[in-house]
């Protein structure tokens, strides 16, 4: 190897690095498209699930109205224990939705890390290759000093 081959090997090093952060950097953003995605279904889903937990609060509102007109406490106790167990049902509902949220905001927060951690990576290998040209330019300095001091 001469020292003429060196600045393009390097070249050639640092633009290998360049690639693979890129990668890295477009695969977290990605990451993070498809998790705010997640996020936003997550919470239409939950916003869904609290309005028809709302509406079945309602409607067993209305149903226990009704039933404080019903006649027999027998029917009166079955509506109310179908209409308990659709609200427990909505209830676990909204809580695996608010669960599947907050597993969702957490991939985002750690791919915004990752992230943030690839740019400061990124930033790191341009210091080196700014660091590397400047040896390389005084090395063609001094090659050519040397160079120039033959020819005398």
């Amino acid at each position: 190897m001469t020292l003429d081959e060196l600045p393009q090997q390097f070249e050639q090093f640092v633009e290998g690095a360049r690639a693979a952060f890129d990668q890295e950097i477009i695969a977290a953003k990605n990451i993070i498209a498809a998790a705010n995605a997640e996020k936003s279904a997550a919470q239409n889903a939950l916003a869904t699930l609290q309005g028809q937990l709302k509406q079945t609060q309602d409607q067993l509102d209305a149903v226990n109205k009704e039933l404080g007109q019903a006649s027999t406490l027998a029917g009166i106790t079955r509506e109310i224990a179908a209409a308990g167990k659709k609200l427990k049902a909505l209830q676990a509902e909204t809580a695996e939705a608010e669960t599947a949220l907050a597993a969702r905001l957490k991939q985002i927060s750690e791919a915004d890390t990752r992230l943030v951690a690839l740019g400061l990576e990124a930033n790191r290998m341009i210091a080196i290759r700014t660091e590397g040209e400047a040896v390389m330019a005084k090395l063609r300095s001094q090659l050519a000093q040397v160079q120039i001091g033959r020819q005398s």
